[in-house]
């Protein structure tokens, strides 16, 4: 008898956790992140537009100095100035500067610069559900060298939910505006501007280099 009762209760538990994460096919939200590295705090705002039909997506930042990828490439890394990261529908990964008129390619999808697949928290841990920001939300970590955390809204199907934050301990925490999440963008966004080319690639003291050599 004992042992049918904890049978049930794991039966009970399973049957509570909800479908892994997915995200639509289309949709653009805008966020704020803070990087925090050792001591240093710095934030900035910015915007993303993802399409896996396409197989496209872009970020952009209002500062890209802290970021992995626009911060860390030549002389940028002293630098403030806005950045975006596009992604075309070969799978290869730009960065570019638009106040400065600059672009260079950074890496590939076979380096794994490509798209993020809508299932890509597939395998998560589900730690419940709690708040965040007042909004009820489901929780999961999906870990790396690290947790990354990972805040959404609750519905039963995972498309229509609103993603709410990402924290990747201990370095990167963006917080998503669940008021500007929405399922269409003029698909303009996502084209590559006519500077980017692959025959320009990031400086050789970037993140790009390293990973286009990993």
């Amino acid at each position: 008898m004992k042992s049918f009762l904890v049978l049930l209760v794991i039966v009970v538990i399973a049957s509570c956790e909800p479908e892994h994460p997915r995200w639509p096919t289309k949709f653009t939200v805008d966020f704020s992140e803070t990087f925090k590295y050792g001591p240093l705090k710095r934030s900035t705002n910015g915007s993303f537009f993802y399409d896996a039909a396409s197989g496209r997506y872009k970020i952009t930042r209002e500062n890209g100095h802290y970021d992995r990828y626009c911060g860390i490439n030549g002389l940028k890394i002293f630098q403030n100035t806005p950045c975006e990261q596009i992604v075309d529908a070969s799978g290869d990964r730009y960065i570019h500067y638009p106040k400065k008129n600059q672009c260079c390619f950074c890496c590939d999808s076979a380096h794994g610069c490509g798209i993020l697949k809508p299932n890509w928290q597939q395998g998560a841990e589900f730690l419940g559900q709690t708040e965040y920001n007042g909004v009820p939300a489901y929780k999961w970590d999906k870990k790396g060298l690290q947790s990354n955390f990972y805040y959404e809204t609750i519905t039963e199907n995972p498309e229509d939910r609103i993603m709410l934050n990402i924290d990747q301990k201990p370095n990167d925490n963006q917080v998503y505006d669940p008021a500007t999440w929405d399922l269409d963008f003029d698909d303009s966004e996502l084209e590559l501007p006519s500077i980017c080319d692959r025959r320009k690639s990031c400086s050789w003291a970037s993140l790009c280099h390293f990973v286009n050599r990993s």
